[in-house]
């Protein structure tokens, strides 16, 4: 649907009353202000982790645009959409525009990503889509360097192998089966400067 279809339905002042809603929620120490304000510009890439079909765009749009940001779409709504991957680091910013009460948790997809987003401050890391001979022997040499750091396991976890993704280093465990009616996309929000735009990997 796209926004015009979208407004017959949803007036704007009630998506944007729904999107403050939201936006409270999910972040109540959030710094609205802190986001967007700075020396420079930045930019975030949204990319698809699996395969699907986009929908949902004037949502994403109105969300965005209530934190003064501008969205461009590379694909039109509907498009079938082909996975890729790559994890960015904005941990400090994130400190910056969150609340002391909040913790930052930085996904990561190797050992290295996980070191780096440690060392940046994480208060959480979460290991996604690791197999579980990759999951313990990762998150056993993040514990023995940063002991303080969380450990949360993610990614094709489901009741049946839940035991083996369970271990002395994993703090937390997540399995999105509990919650989703039908299957949803993977998405990942990243952040990087404006002059360095990260290049995705196609899996």
């Amino acid at each position: 649907m796209d926004a015009e279809g979208l407004a017959l339905l949803l007036p704007p002042v009630t998506l944007a009353a729904l999107v403050d809603s939201w936006l409270r929620e999910d972040c109540p120490g959030l710094n609205y202000a802190a986001l967007v304000s700075g020396a420079g510009p930045s930019q975030a890439a949204l990319w698809a982790k699996s395969p699907g079909v986009l929908a949902g765009q004037p949502f994403f749009d109105a969300i965005f645009t209530q934190l003064n940001c501008q969205v461009s779409w590379f694909l039109p709504e509907g498009s079938k959409l082909v996975p890729v991957a790559r994890v960015a680091e904005a941990v400090r910013a994130a400190r910056q525009a969150a609340d002391f009460t909040l913790k930052v948790e930085v996904e990561c997809s190797s050992l290295q990503e996980a070191v780096q987003a440690a060392e940046a401050g994480a208060d959480l890391v979460l290991l996604d889509n690791f197999k579980p001979e990759e999951l313990h022997p990762t998150a056993t040499v993040l514990k023995a360097q940063f002991p303080s750091v969380a450990v949360e396991a993610s990614g094709g976890i489901t009741l049946d192998n839940l035991p083996q993704f369970c271990g002395p280093h994993i703090d937390v465990i997540s399995m999105g089966m509990l919650t989703q009616a039908a299957p949803a996309l993977d998405f990942s929000l990243k952040l990087f400067a404006k002059e360095v735009a990260p290049v995705p990997k196609i899996h």
